[in-house]
Protein backbone atom coordinates (compact mmCIF):
# COMPACT_ATOMS: atom_id res chain seq x y z
CA UNK A 1 0.00 0.00 0.00
CA UNK A 2 1.35 3.43 -0.93
CA UNK A 3 2.40 5.54 2.03
CA UNK A 4 0.13 8.55 2.59
CA UNK A 5 2.29 11.59 3.04
CA UNK A 6 1.47 13.81 6.01
CA UNK A 7 3.20 16.65 7.88
CA UNK A 8 4.87 13.98 10.03
CA UNK A 9 7.06 13.12 7.04
CA UNK A 10 8.60 16.58 7.26
CA UNK A 11 10.01 16.21 10.78
CA UNK A 12 13.68 17.20 10.55
CA UNK A 13 13.16 19.11 7.27
CA UNK A 14 15.37 22.18 6.99
CA UNK A 15 14.39 25.37 5.18
CA UNK A 16 16.81 28.02 4.02
CA UNK A 17 19.08 29.72 4.47
CA UNK A 18 17.12 32.76 3.32
CA UNK A 19 18.75 36.19 3.27
CA UNK A 20 16.88 39.21 4.66
CA UNK A 21 18.18 42.73 4.13
CA UNK A 22 17.26 44.96 7.05
CA UNK A 23 16.79 48.14 5.06
CA UNK A 24 15.74 51.59 6.26
CA UNK A 25 12.58 51.45 4.12
CA UNK A 26 11.56 48.00 5.33
CA UNK A 27 12.04 48.85 8.99
CA UNK A 28 10.30 52.19 8.46
CA UNK A 29 7.22 50.52 6.97
CA UNK A 30 7.11 47.98 9.80
CA UNK A 31 7.44 50.69 12.46
CA UNK A 32 4.76 52.83 10.85
CA UNK A 33 2.17 50.10 10.36
CA UNK A 34 2.62 48.67 13.88
CA UNK A 35 2.37 52.11 15.50
CA UNK A 36 5.87 52.10 16.98
CA UNK A 37 8.13 55.10 17.64
CA UNK A 38 10.02 56.08 14.44
CA UNK A 39 12.48 58.24 16.38
CA UNK A 40 13.57 55.33 18.52
CA UNK A 41 14.09 52.80 15.73
CA UNK A 42 16.60 54.42 13.40
CA UNK A 43 19.68 52.25 13.96
CA UNK A 44 17.93 48.98 14.84
CA UNK A 45 14.62 47.31 14.08
CA UNK A 46 12.10 46.93 16.93
CA UNK A 47 11.67 43.53 18.63
CA UNK A 48 8.50 42.74 16.68
CA UNK A 49 10.53 42.82 13.45
CA UNK A 50 11.60 39.30 14.41
CA UNK A 51 8.35 38.23 12.72
CA UNK A 52 9.80 39.39 9.38
CA UNK A 53 12.75 37.03 9.89
CA UNK A 54 10.47 34.19 10.98
CA UNK A 55 8.25 34.44 7.90
CA UNK A 56 11.25 34.50 5.60
CA UNK A 57 11.32 30.73 6.24
CA UNK A 58 7.90 29.97 7.81
CA UNK A 59 6.16 31.08 4.63
CA UNK A 60 8.13 28.48 2.65
CA UNK A 61 7.28 25.83 5.24
CA UNK A 62 3.54 26.60 5.29
CA UNK A 63 3.34 26.48 1.49
CA UNK A 64 5.44 23.33 1.13
CA UNK A 65 3.62 20.97 -1.30
CA UNK A 66 3.28 18.39 1.49
CA UNK A 67 1.82 20.95 3.88
CA UNK A 68 -0.64 22.98 1.79
CA UNK A 69 -3.39 20.35 1.82
CA UNK A 70 -3.09 20.29 5.60
CA UNK A 71 -3.76 24.01 5.97
CA UNK A 72 -7.52 23.72 5.52
CA UNK A 73 -7.36 24.53 9.22
CA UNK A 74 -4.30 26.48 10.39
CA UNK A 75 -3.69 27.90 13.85
CA UNK A 76 -0.63 29.65 15.26
CA UNK A 77 -0.81 28.35 18.82
CA UNK A 78 2.20 29.89 20.54
CA UNK A 79 5.41 31.76 19.82
CA UNK A 80 8.76 32.36 21.53
CA UNK A 81 11.38 34.85 20.40
CA UNK A 82 14.85 34.96 21.97
CA UNK A 83 16.85 38.12 21.35
CA UNK A 84 20.63 37.66 21.21
CA UNK A 85 21.56 40.96 19.52
CA UNK A 86 19.94 43.95 17.86
CA UNK A 87 18.68 43.75 14.27
CA UNK A 88 20.84 46.50 12.81
CA UNK A 89 19.49 48.67 10.03
CA UNK A 90 21.70 48.13 6.97
CA UNK A 91 22.69 44.61 7.96
CA UNK A 92 22.10 41.36 6.12
CA UNK A 93 20.61 38.54 8.20
CA UNK A 94 20.58 34.88 7.21
CA UNK A 95 17.64 32.81 8.45
CA UNK A 96 17.38 29.03 8.67
CA UNK A 97 14.37 27.03 9.80
CA UNK A 98 13.77 23.42 10.79
CA UNK A 99 10.67 21.39 11.59
CA UNK A 100 11.81 19.91 14.88
CA UNK A 101 8.74 17.96 15.97
CA UNK A 102 5.39 16.83 14.60
CA UNK A 103 2.72 15.25 16.80
CA UNK A 104 -0.56 13.91 15.47
CA UNK A 105 -3.66 14.06 17.65
CA UNK A 106 -7.11 13.10 16.38
CA UNK A 107 -6.29 14.06 12.83
CA UNK A 108 -4.63 17.37 13.71
CA UNK A 109 -0.86 17.88 13.49
CA UNK A 110 0.97 19.95 16.09
CA UNK A 111 4.11 21.19 14.35
CA UNK A 112 7.06 22.76 16.18
CA UNK A 113 9.03 25.02 13.87
CA UNK A 114 12.30 26.60 14.97
CA UNK A 115 14.32 29.28 13.22
CA UNK A 116 17.69 30.94 13.80
CA UNK A 117 18.65 34.31 12.35
CA UNK A 118 22.32 35.35 12.23
CA UNK A 119 24.38 38.23 10.92
CA UNK A 120 28.15 38.73 10.71
CA UNK A 121 28.37 38.80 14.52
CA UNK A 122 26.58 35.49 15.07
CA UNK A 123 23.04 34.65 16.25
CA UNK A 124 20.61 37.57 16.40
CA UNK A 125 17.19 35.98 16.90
CA UNK A 126 15.98 32.55 17.92
CA UNK A 127 12.38 31.57 17.22
CA UNK A 128 10.16 28.68 18.25
CA UNK A 129 6.59 28.37 16.92
CA UNK A 130 3.80 25.85 17.34
CA UNK A 131 1.32 25.53 14.48
CA UNK A 132 -1.76 23.29 14.40
CA UNK A 133 -2.60 21.93 10.95
CA UNK A 134 -5.40 19.80 9.60
CA UNK A 135 -6.74 18.78 6.20
CA UNK A 136 -10.25 18.96 7.64
CA UNK A 137 -12.11 22.23 7.36
CA UNK A 138 -13.29 23.90 10.51
CA UNK A 139 -17.07 23.90 10.94
CA UNK A 140 -18.89 26.94 9.55
CA UNK A 141 -19.10 29.88 11.96
CA UNK A 142 -22.46 30.27 13.73
CA UNK A 143 -22.67 33.74 12.18
CA UNK A 144 -20.57 36.08 10.09
CA UNK A 145 -20.13 39.80 10.39
CA UNK A 146 -19.94 42.54 7.84
CA UNK A 147 -16.41 43.82 7.37
CA UNK A 148 -15.88 47.46 8.43
CA UNK A 149 -14.84 50.15 5.92
CA UNK A 150 -11.28 49.60 4.73
CA UNK A 151 -9.64 52.28 6.91
CA UNK A 152 -11.90 52.07 9.95
CA UNK A 153 -10.26 51.19 13.27
CA UNK A 154 -10.57 51.97 16.96
CA UNK A 155 -8.16 53.92 19.14
CA UNK A 156 -4.52 53.20 18.39
CA UNK A 157 -2.50 55.08 20.97
CA UNK A 158 -0.54 53.78 23.93
CA UNK A 159 -2.11 50.68 25.40
CA UNK A 160 -5.23 51.04 23.21
CA UNK A 161 -4.72 49.12 19.97
CA UNK A 162 -6.74 48.43 16.84
CA UNK A 163 -6.08 47.67 13.18
CA UNK A 164 -8.01 48.48 10.02
CA UNK A 165 -8.29 46.19 7.01
CA UNK A 166 -5.89 48.60 5.29
CA UNK A 167 -3.42 48.12 8.15
CA UNK A 168 -3.59 44.34 7.72
CA UNK A 169 -2.69 44.52 4.04
CA UNK A 170 0.21 46.86 4.81
CA UNK A 171 1.38 44.56 7.62
CA UNK A 172 1.29 41.62 5.22
CA UNK A 173 3.46 43.60 2.81
CA UNK A 174 5.92 44.45 5.60
CA UNK A 175 6.26 40.88 6.86
CA UNK A 176 5.25 38.71 3.87
CA UNK A 177 2.62 37.01 6.02
CA UNK A 178 -0.01 36.86 3.28
CA UNK A 179 -2.31 34.19 4.71
CA UNK A 180 -5.67 35.00 3.03
CA UNK A 181 -7.75 34.92 6.21
CA UNK A 182 -6.08 38.21 7.14
CA UNK A 183 -7.50 40.02 4.09
CA UNK A 184 -10.06 37.83 2.25
CA UNK A 185 -13.47 37.69 3.96
CA UNK A 186 -14.77 34.71 1.99
CA UNK A 187 -11.60 32.72 2.66
CA UNK A 188 -11.82 33.53 6.37
CA UNK A 189 -15.44 32.38 6.55
CA UNK A 190 -14.58 29.22 4.61
CA UNK A 191 -11.92 28.60 7.29
CA UNK A 192 -14.55 28.69 10.03
CA UNK A 193 -14.04 32.30 11.10
CA UNK A 194 -16.76 34.98 11.23
CA UNK A 195 -14.55 37.28 9.15
CA UNK A 196 -11.04 38.60 8.63
CA UNK A 197 -8.70 38.35 11.65
CA UNK A 198 -5.68 40.43 12.69
CA UNK A 199 -2.30 38.70 12.29
CA UNK A 200 -1.17 37.11 15.55
CA UNK A 201 2.29 38.61 15.21
CA UNK A 202 0.79 42.04 14.53
CA UNK A 203 -0.73 41.78 18.01
CA UNK A 204 2.66 40.58 19.26
CA UNK A 205 4.24 43.79 17.97
CA UNK A 206 1.88 45.83 20.15
CA UNK A 207 2.64 43.63 23.15
CA UNK A 208 6.41 43.86 22.67
CA UNK A 209 6.16 47.66 22.52
CA UNK A 210 4.25 47.81 25.79
CA UNK A 211 6.57 45.29 27.48
CA UNK A 212 9.61 47.37 26.57
CA UNK A 213 7.94 50.54 27.83
CA UNK A 214 6.89 48.86 31.10
CA UNK A 215 10.55 47.87 31.63
CA UNK A 216 11.77 51.42 31.07
CA UNK A 217 13.16 50.69 27.62
CA UNK A 218 15.42 47.85 28.76
CA UNK A 219 16.11 45.35 25.96
CA UNK A 220 13.91 42.28 25.68
CA UNK A 221 15.79 39.00 26.14
CA UNK A 222 12.97 36.53 25.53
CA UNK A 223 9.24 36.78 24.95
CA UNK A 224 6.78 33.88 25.10
CA UNK A 225 3.17 34.33 24.01
CA UNK A 226 0.10 32.16 23.52
CA UNK A 227 -2.69 32.99 21.09
CA UNK A 228 -6.11 32.34 22.62
CA UNK A 229 -8.72 34.14 20.52
CA UNK A 230 -8.96 36.28 17.40
CA UNK A 231 -9.20 40.05 16.99
CA UNK A 232 -11.10 41.44 14.02
CA UNK A 233 -10.49 44.69 12.08
CA UNK A 234 -11.67 47.88 13.82
CA UNK A 235 -12.24 46.08 17.12
CA UNK A 236 -10.70 47.70 20.18
CA UNK A 237 -8.02 45.86 22.14
CA UNK A 238 -6.09 46.89 25.24
CA UNK A 239 -2.59 45.81 26.28
CA UNK A 240 -1.92 45.58 30.01
CA UNK A 241 1.45 44.88 31.61
CA UNK A 242 2.80 44.01 35.05
CA UNK A 243 6.55 44.40 35.63
CA UNK A 244 8.31 42.54 38.45
CA UNK A 245 11.77 40.96 38.89
CA UNK A 246 12.96 41.54 35.30
CA UNK A 247 9.78 39.96 33.91
CA UNK A 248 6.81 41.61 32.28
CA UNK A 249 3.46 39.84 32.20
CA UNK A 250 1.55 40.96 29.12
CA UNK A 251 -2.12 40.54 28.21
CA UNK A 252 -3.90 41.76 25.12
CA UNK A 253 -7.65 41.72 25.65
CA UNK A 254 -10.91 42.75 24.04
CA UNK A 255 -13.14 43.75 26.91
CA UNK A 256 -12.95 40.92 29.43
CA UNK A 257 -11.71 38.36 26.88
CA UNK A 258 -8.00 37.61 26.81
CA UNK A 259 -6.83 37.28 23.20
CA UNK A 260 -3.06 36.87 23.68
CA UNK A 261 -1.12 36.30 26.90
CA UNK A 262 2.59 36.21 27.48
CA UNK A 263 5.68 36.99 29.51
CA UNK A 264 8.79 38.94 28.57
CA UNK A 265 12.18 38.64 30.23
CA UNK A 266 14.21 41.84 30.04
CA UNK A 267 17.93 42.52 30.36
CA UNK A 268 19.18 43.28 33.90
CA UNK A 269 19.21 46.93 34.91
CA UNK A 270 22.80 48.07 34.53
CA UNK A 271 22.12 51.26 36.43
Amino acid sequence: MEHVRTPSDLEGQRIGPVVVDVTTDRVGLYVEVTGDDPERWTDEAPPGFASVLLFAVADEFLYHPRIVEYTATLLHLDQTFTYHAGMRVGSTIEVEGVITRVRERSGSFFVTFEATASDDRGPVIGSRSTFVLSNRKAPPPPETHEEPPVRERGENTGSLRSASRHDLVRYAAATRDFNPFHWDHDFAVDSGLPGIVVHGLFMYAWMAQEASQAAGGRPLVEVKIRFRAALHPAQQAVVTTTFEDDRVTIVLARGDEQLVTGTATVAPDEG
